[in-house]
């Protein structure tokens, strides 16, 4: 099991939620045993399901075709805050322009 792979199939979540089948889960703990980076990721993936309480009731999926689901499968979260960081900025400069036009 490859990282990429494990990153696209949120592997680690699905693993605390009990929703891997038994062979994917198998391989993935044999993984664990030498992988470093990914016992943090599920270590993380604990934390966020003991915090938001997802461990003892999983979390209801989304339905496919609504387009800001598809579009928050598509992006990773570096990726939505890149987005954001640029509507930010182009707020502040829409505003700075207004401010400006209007003191003219």
């Amino acid at each position: 099991m490859d990282h990429r792979y494990i990153d696209e199939h949120s592997v680690a979540g699905r693993y605390l939620d009990h929703d891997l089948p038994a062979d994917q889960r198998a391989e993935f703990e044999a993984h664990l045993v030498d992988c470093q980076e990914c016992t943090d990721r599920v270590l993380l993936a604990e934390m966020f399901h003991a915090r938001n309480g997802s461990k003892t009731q999983p979390a209801a999926k989304p339905k496919p075709g609504a387009v800001r689901v598809r579009l928050a499968l598509m992006l990773r979260p570096w990726q939505f805050f890149l987005i954001l960081a640029w509507a930010a900025a182009l707020l502040v400069f829409v505003s700075s322009f207004l401010i400006w036009i209007t003191r003219r």
